[in-house]
């Protein structure tokens, strides 16, 4: 009988996304023989709605609503068929409605992220929102100015919430704000653990990417610093140890959102319940997942992660690939992965392998798989 596996990658970030990483890893489980399950999975970031929906489908509208420098810009919720409403950061107030090179995280603001989380939860009881990928690092005032909060300066004056207007907040009240969202469940999935402020806080891990020099770093970390009491999610004092971690996910908007009253979960975690990732292993013989670069963040929480720790409670073997893997992909051995392989075939340049990161993927599947096949009792 043909192996039945589990093709459950992430995207490899400048290569494939990762419904097309989990066709190439299919197209060397086909080849080799065996039945392969197309699952592609997220980690809460980029490209997260689309993955849940992907596997359990539902229906999506489209928002009227403004990108991160307030001009027009349709954003998406979606519904699935349980009733949860979903709504992606990035397809709200991210890159995608932004030219080549245009960052600028004083004059970014999360306002836009409003109008799809109003409608989905409109009639939903409960709400996931997915952090991540977005072009701000407002702490989320954008937000909050948006959905009612009132944001104050020092002299009384409304603000309404960007990157440059953190120096300037004095007092927020939050309760319009959470009234527009009283009686919804709202739970948020969060790519990374950064606190709001502090050396690994938003500002100075995620500011520079988004186009903060290091001028602009030490503004916004000082007015997320000054934020995090106002908003519950940290005294302001110190090195940020002691605020809410999570905090700083999608410059901000993790605080902002807990401030509201919402519950945090890890991404990956989260979508490998969303997207009922465990029942998939219940007649699996094997799971095959990747990404780009197999590191220390990997066993930090990522993607990866996930699928390693589900298949070793269901005692499925699991084989982890990677463009690149570093020496502290061997940690996965210790969480019960079955093999940490890389599917370069030599060494090459960066080019060249993104661009055959898809043939390498197939490639390296149908080996897994042809090895498998031969191990397997009675395959002769």
């Amino acid at each position: 009988m043909a192996v039945r596996v589990i093709c459950a990658p992430d995207k490899l970030r400048g290569s494939l996304d990762a419904a097309e990483a989990a066709a190439a890893l299919a197209a060397g489980v086909r080849a080799a023989g065996g039945r392969p399950v197309e699952h592609p999975l997220a980690d809460g970031g980029e490209g997260s709605r689309g993955t849940v929906q992907e596997a359990r489908g539902g229906t999506v509208l489209d928002v009227e609503s403004v990108d991160a420098f307030g001009r027009p810009w349709r954003a998406k919720t979606g519904r699935l068929d349980d009733g949860t409403a979903i709504v992606e950061a990035a397809e709200a107030v991210g890159w995608g409605a932004l030219a080549e090179g245009e960052r600028d995280p004083m004059r970014a603001s999360s306002a836009g992220l409003a109008a799809p989380l109003l409608a989905a939860a409109g009639d939903a009881r409960r709400v996931v929102v997915f952090l991540g990928g977005t072009a701000t690092m407002d702490g989320g005032t954008g937000l909050l100015a948006a959905l009612g909060a009132e944001i104050l300066d020092g002299e009384g004056r409304r603000l309404s919430g960007s990157g440059a207007d953190l120096a300037r907040v004095h007092s927020i009240d939050l309760a319009p704000a959470r009234e527009r969202l009283k009686g919804v469940e709202l739970l948020v999935a969060a790519d990374v653990v950064s606190p709001l402020y502090g050396p690994n806080g938003a500002a100075r891990v995620f500011g520079p990417q988004k186009g903060a020099d290091p001028d602009m770093v030490e503004v916004l970390d000082d007015g997320l610093r000054r934020l995090a009491p106002l908003l519950g999610v940290g005294s302001g004092r110190g090195d940020g140890a002691d605020a809410a971690p999570g905090g700083g996910a999608a410059g901000g908007l993790g605080a902002a959102l807990l401030a509201l009253g919402a519950r945090m979960k890890p991404g990956a975690v989260l979508i490998r319940e969303l997207t009922r990732f465990d029942e998939l292993l219940v007649d699996a013989d094997l799971c095959l997942t990747a990404e780009g670069k197999v590191d220390a963040s990997t066993d930090a929480g990522k993607t990866i992660r996930a699928v390693v720790d589900a298949c070793a409670e269901a005692q499925v073997p699991c084989v982890v690939l990677g463009g690149t893997l570093t020496a502290d992909a061997q940690r996965l051995y210790e969480r019960g992965a079955t093999a940490v392989l890389s599917v370069s075939p030599g060494p090459r340049d960066l080019d060249t392998a993104l661009r055959e990161a898809g043939s390498d993927l197939t490639a390296t599947a149908y080996a897994v798989c042809r090895m498998m096949r031969r191990n397997r009792p009675g395959s002769g």
